[in-house]
């Protein structure tokens, strides 16, 4: 199995998790230490996108992350079609949501729904990326990822060494 390398490593990281209200109007404080590795980018908030595995979740990231992503799609051959289906697929369903003065965003109804989220949001930080879900989801998430991040990366660590080897 291919690995994928986003390139730059200078990336946004974020850490953490935090339940957050949502008002009637979508809008959601993004938590402050999110915001705090965002303030150096190019672009004042996010990026999120549903979730390409099928998940009632949003991903997201800072803008670097989808920038690097692009870059890596590049081709010196305009004519050379290089993974178009994967990019249509996911630059054609990124949101940017800027901030609002008090670190807001506002989550489009579309991404509510397909988040199942309704009056709390939980951020889930997962490095150079986040997820975004209801707060019940967002737990079982957690607490999955938990249970099962150390198999994950013996699996991951054993394809890698039969790679190489």
């Amino acid at each position: 199995m291919g690995q994928v390398i986003l390139g730059d490593t200078d990336l946004a990281l974020f850490t953490g998790h935090t339940v957050n209200k949502v008002d009637r109007k979508g809008r959601v404080s993004v938590p402050a230490n999110f915001r705090n590795e965002l303030a150096k980018l190019s672009f004042p908030g996010i990026v999120v996108y549903p979730s390409p595995e099928g998940l009632p979740a949003l991903d997201g990231a800072g803008i670097d992350w989808l920038e690097n992503l692009s870059a890596n799609f590049g081709s010196s051959n305009p004519f050379a079609p290089k993974l178009t289906k994967s990019r249509m697929a996911l630059f054609g369903q990124v949101e940017r949501l800027s901030f609002d003065p008090e670190g807001r965003v506002i989550l489009t109804r579309e991404l509510m729904d397909h988040a199942h989220i309704r009056d709390s949001a939980t951020f889930i930080g997962m490095g150079a990326t986040f997820r975004v879900c209801n707060p019940e989801t967002g737990e079982v998430m957690l607490n999955d990822a938990i249970a099962g991040a150390s198999a994950e990366f013996d699996d991951a660590t054993r394809n890698r060494a039969q790679e190489v080897g």
